[in-house]
Formats: C-alpha cells, structure tokens, sequence
C-alpha cells in the first residue's frame, strides 16, 4: 500500500509574474515606502505630465471637479463589495467570503458628473499589512465617461498577488488630481476616498483553505476505441487545474495526475459510473485523507455516455465518512472545454450541490434556494488564471446546464463552507466530525439501463435519515440469520439507478444478499477481479 505524499504533487502556480505583467498592463505601479517619489504609467488613451515645466516639484491634490468614488471591490472570482459611497462593508453584509492568501483584483469606481472636464486622476491604493509594513500603488487613468465593470481599464484596478493578501490587511482607496492645471476646477463635495473614515480592514478569512485533487486518466481498449487521457499535454493538465482554482474559493489547489498509472478499461462503458469503483479501491490503496477528491478522465471516441458527459454519486455530505462519495467522472474531448467545465460542475456535486435551474438547460433536481432568475450568476466575474471577466446577466452558473458558466457568489459561499470544514480537518484544532463512525462498510449499486447490474462494497458511512427510501436488502450471515438493512435509492443523470445501504455488524462478513426486484427476490452479485472491467 502506497500513502498520498502530498509534498510530490502540482500545485497551482503562484501566477506572480503573469499578475505582474496584467498590473503594467495596467499601468499601476508601486511606491518605495522609502522615498517621496512615484511614477505612474497612464492606463487611459493619453500619458500624464507629473511635473511642472520650472520651479517646485508640483504636489498632488485631491481629484476636484465632483468625481465621485462610488464603490470598491475586491475579486478572487465574484465581486465583493467592500466600501460603498465612503462606508465601509461590514461582514454582516457582505455578500461572500473573501480568501487570505489568493490572488485577487482590488477595484474602484467612479461616476462623474455632467460638466465633468476629461483628464487623467490618480488612484492611489494605501495597503497596510498585519506586520505593521505597508505600500502604496498607484494609477493614472484618462477619465472621460463613467467606469464600467466589464472593461478591467475603465475602473482604478489593481492586482494584488497572494504573498500580499493575508488575513488582517487594511485598505484605503483615494483620487488625487494627476498632473497640475486643473486647480480651477472646484474642490470636490463628493466621496473621494473609501473608506471615508481611513484604513479599514479588507476583511479576509483567517481559516485555511485547500482543495485536494487526485486525477486519474483512464486507458480505454475497447473495438473501435483505444485511448488514453494519460497522454493528456502538461498544457492541458494545468488547465484542469486552472479552472479548479479560478472557480474554487481555495488558497491553493494541489492535484496529483496520475499520468504513468492510468485505469486499464477493456469493456464498453455503460455508463460513468461504472468508474467510481475503481477510484474508490485507489482512496483504499492510497491510504487517502477524507478531503481527498479523486477524478477519473476517459475519453470514450463519444460525445456521451447515456447522455451523460460527467457524473458524481449524489450530493457529498461533510463528513470524514462520506468519503467514499468524493469520487466522480467524465469525458475528455480533444478539442473545446467541456471536459474542464464538467469536472468543475461534477466537484460541486461532491461538494454537496445540486443543480441550478436555467431555462435552456435541462437539469434534474434543482435547488429552488438560488437567488438569480434562470441561474446566472448575478454579479461580476473574473478568473485569477486566465484573466478574463464574467458578466453577470450573460454567464451561468458552473450548476446549470447552461453556457458560458463561471461561479456565482451565492454558489463561492456555498462551495467555502465546505471546503473549509474539510481544510480543517488537516489543521490542529478542528471541530470534531459529528458524522457517523468511518469504519463502517457500504454496499453500492448500479442497476443500468440494459438491465445489468454492478455491486460492490467499500469503507465508508452516511447518516441513518440517509436511507430513507422505503426499500431493504436483505442480508443472509451464518447460522441462518437474516438482516434486513435500509437503502438509500437514485436515479442518476444516465437514467441508472443507483441503490447504498449500510452493510450490519456481524463478526463475520455477510453470506449473500438479496433485493426485491418487481416484487421477486433477487440475488446480489458482488464484484470480482476476475468479472470487473478494469485494472489498476
């Protein structure tokens, strides 16, 4: 048996440089806290004359002419308010969780009013770090019409790496006039800087944050397909993680490829699922912690299995016993992005959500609690990886059926209450898990639609209100006793039907097993290495 070295595997990549090269972009730049001097590079469509042609240097002033600074967010993914009009945003109403340690976008707003003279202002972004450091960044905008949230250049925004996001970090945003002949222009009555009452707080979490992900290719032998999404490029691999990252409200997502011990598979797929067993033997083999997600990639020469391109088992609860559900499976197309968008969807399944209605999609069982109408996400995105914005009326939600998706904000608390249970669970101090005992075994499953069927057990437990469908099996142990044990029953997005109970204590393994099917019993047959399709 082999255990998980977590030391080993890939990391999502701090992206510094690129984050460096996006803020020169546009146009910001940082001031020496050991000088008096700064340069500011012009973001706007003409350059700034920071001094005056003879005499003293010229001093900045406050931006004049009635600018307002509206509001100020900061993006790891969504938008989150955190000064309106001045007035800083408390956590009570904030919209969602703000992670430490992440990358992020820092952005300010402006409206201007009617007799607004067009010229560059100042941004000038004060931040003041829990060790009692601190820096200031500045940038020149050309103003000329309001800021717009959907164009990175027309708000004052600024990159912040994730080495200089921790928790306890203070903020103020101010506007200051760029360069001199402006001074006949009305000294300002507006909100100029924000907070209004000086540095406040940004408001990040203290907790730990990590997502954990194994990613298991599959070589795929069948007649009329041979394939193997181990030979997968290092360019596509990152991109797994890419979308992971961008949309996962995590400090660091670390993914262990198996790109040399791929899934041997030599029988037609009948559907997804048939793949989560494999992936549970792994967790097994691996020794793996309960916050461990395990992937498996094939590519099926198919754009659908069962019309399914991706598939988890049910909805994941927090517990270090439900373990066994943090599996899931999909295709990999050789061209597009579907099969990136599908593991992050399939993630969220076992990470506890359902699907999100949206009018073109046809998802089974969604969550009538999501707060936009036809499951956009409703306010703005914006991806730390591959840097490009999200609207908020013409984006999905990632558990919709629909397209474009990226993650809403109602979705990034969603997915942050769990993974930072889950995180937990790696730290000192957790809360205890009030889950059931993990030591249990579960008895799994899958009745397809051909009629065949695949069972299995495997370690694991859920709560007993889990099994609540009505239904028994029957289980026979020596000396002619016979147990009756409850079930969990549903009806996958392939249309298989998938049946869990818990398999009863005995001090030895139970004999056989018997379901009722049409009223008639019917003997369950396990697996075995000689039967299964696959090998590891």
């Amino acid at each position: 048996m082999r255990a998980l070295n977590w030391s080993t595997m890939r990391r999502a990549p701090s992206c510094g440089l690129t984050l460096l090269g996006m803020s020169m972009l546009l146009g910001g730049c940082e001031t020496d806290p050991g000088t008096d001097t700064t340069t500011a590079l012009s973001a706007g469509d003409s350059d700034s004359d920071s001094g005056t042609d003879e005499g003293e240097p010229w001093e900045p002033i406050p931006a004049r002419g009635d600018i307002i600074l509206s509001h100020v967010v900061v993006n790891q993914a969504v938008d989150v308010p955190i000064a309106v009009a001045g007035v800083w945003v408390g956590p009570e109403d904030r919209n969602t969780f703000v992670v430490a340690n992440r990358d992020t976008l820092l952005r300010g707003f402006w409206d201007i009013p009617e007799d607004w003279v067009d010229r560059n202002i100042t941004g000038r972004l004060e931040l003041e770090f829990p060790d009692g450091t601190s820096t200031t960044k500045q940038l020149d905008i050309f103003i000329d019409s309001p800021s717009y949230a959907g164009d990175l250049k027309r708000a004052f925004t600024f990159p912040l790496l994730a080495d200089e996001f921790p928790p306890g970090i203070k903020y103020q945003l101010s506007l200051w006039e760029a360069g001199p002949g402006f001074e006949d222009q009305r000294e300002s009555t507006t909100v100029t800087q924000s907070p209004l009452d000086g540095l406040q707080q940004i408001g990040v979490q203290s907790e730990p944050a990590e997502l954990k992900v194994v990613l298991v290719p599959v070589k795929y032998e069948v007649p009329g397909c041979n394939t193997n999404t181990g030979e997968i490029t290092e360019e596509e691999e990152t991109k797994f993680l890419d979308y992971l990252h961008e949309q996962y409200p995590v400090e660091r997502v670390i993914m262990d490829f198996r790109r040399d011990s791929p899934i041997e598979w030599n029988q037609t797929l009948t559907s997804l699922a048939q793949l989560w067993q494999p992936l549970r033997e792994l967790r097994d083999v691996d020794l793996a912690a309960p916050n461990v997600y395990y992937y498996a990639l094939v590519d099926a020469c198919t754009g659908g299995i069962d019309g399914a391109g991706g598939i988890a088992p049910g909805l994941a609860t927090d517990t270090k016993s439900a373990a066994y559900e943090r599996v899931s499976s999909g295709l990999w197309h050789k061209t597009g992005t579907y099969h990136y968008e599908t593991m992050v969807h399939e993630l969220g399944h076992n990470h506890g959500r359902a699907h999100i209605f949206c009018a073109n999609g046809d998802a089974a069982g969604t969550d009538p609690s999501y707060p936009y109408t036809d499951g956009v996400i409703g306010v703005w995105g914006f991806g730390i990886r591959l840097f490009k914005l999200h609207s908020p009326t013409a984006s999905w939600e990632f558990m919709t059926y629909c397209s474009p998706t990226w993650v809403s904000d109602w979705g990034w608390s969603k997915a942050y209450n769990r993974i930072r249970t889950l995180t937990s669970w790696d730290y000192e101090g957790a809360a205890p898990d009030e889950g059931p005992s993990d030591d249990g075994e579960v008895l799994i499953g899958l009745l397809f639609k051909d009629g065949s069927e695949e069972w299995s057990t495997t370690h694991g437990a859920r709560e007993a209100e889990f099994f609540s469908s009505g239904e028994v099996i029957s289980f026979d142990y020596a000396g002619g006793e016979v147990v009756d044990s409850p079930t969990n029953v549903q009806i996958l997005d392939d249309g298989t039907t998938m049946i869990t109970t818990m398999v009863p204590r005995r001090e030895a393994g139970f004999e056989g097993a018997t379901r009722l099917d049409a009223g008639k019993p019917r003997p369950i047959v396990l697996q075995t290495p000689e039967t299964r399709a696959y090998k590891l």
